[in-house]
């Protein structure tokens, strides 16, 4: 069975490792985000998304996703779950790399055949955290994940006209429709929530923030769910430069402080900028 990766989907590996990746002589990375952040990691990153996120930037152009390659204009790299496995194990072991970070685009559009890869993986006694922006379930997968990484997008995540001005993706009102009615899905989230007590796995939900008004939407998502504690929840600056994040930081951590929440930067942006592979 075939996975669709980006190019170059597992990273940092020896095969990639050059001027515009970490820098590392090394395979792996670290986790840059959630309760993981800092964790000695390898990455996996799936092409295509069901979303298509954008934000209006600080200057008032549109910003889109840090992976638009794997969401607005999808890498087609299909990889067969034998090979991937054989390359994780090659660039982990060597250095006892345990966690390994699967992320997108959206993973879960491809539900099958990461059944294959989380039991191969697990089987391998690898530590496992999916990125998921909690619009689609699959309890085979949940059972196998020790964290669920969920970032569910809020509203002023949709790609209307205002949030693509000059991001060179065109607007198309389809695909803004589309985002807007998939985007929040309670049941999806819940179901991944009540994991925890029946996989005894471990869940956190990341929000990216760009305004203020953001704070009301995620309190309104919380209200819906059960099983949470405050220590669950994480708030993210948006943004995919450091001057950006360090504009957003301060108010951003205020709000996480002022409700017992999880205040998470971007480590990548900042250890590495815009970089791939990293």
């Amino acid at each position: 069975m075939k996975l669709n990766l980006v190019q170059g989907g597992i990273f940092p590996i020896k095969d990639n490792l050059k001027k515009d990746s970490t820098g590392f002589q090394h395979s792996g990375t670290f986790q840059g985000e959630g309760k993981l952040i800092g964790t000695s990691c390898l990455f996996i990153r799936t092409s295509g998304c069901n979303l298509r996120c954008a934000w209006v930037g600080l200057d008032g152009k549109g910003s889109l996703c840090d992976t638009p390659y794997s969401s607005h204009n999808p890498e087609k790299n299909q990889m067969e779950i034998e090979d991937i496995i054989k390359v994780i194990i090659e660039n982990t072991k060597q250095q006892n790399i345990k966690h390994i970070v699967i992320s997108g685009g959206e993973p879960m559009i491809q539900y099958k055949p990461l059944r294959e890869l989380f039991k191969r993986l697990k089987e391998e006694d690898y530590h496992l955290t999916i990125e998921t922006n909690a619009t689609v379930y699959d309890e085979e997968v949940a059972k196998y994940t020790d964290l669920i990484s969920m970032s569910p997008k809020l509203s002023s995540s949709t790609p209307w006209a205002a949030n693509l001005k000059d991001s060179g993706v065109e607007y198309n009102e389809k695909w803004a429709e589309k985002h807007e009615k998939l985007r929040r899905n309670i049941s999806t989230i819940q179901s991944f929530i009540d994991g925890r007590k029946h996989f005894e796995n471990d869940f956190q939900l990341k929000f990216v923030i760009a305004q203020e008004q953001d704070i009301e939407e995620i309190e309104s998502i919380l209200s819906e769910l059960t099983g949470w504690e405050p220590s669950d929840i994480c708030l993210m600056p948006e943004g995919v430069d450091v001057d950006t994040l360090n504009k957003r930081t301060g108010w951003v951590a205020e709000q996480a402080l002022i409700r017992g929440w999880r205040f998470t930067p971007r480590l990548h942006v900042m250890m590495f900028g815009k970089n791939r592979f990293v």
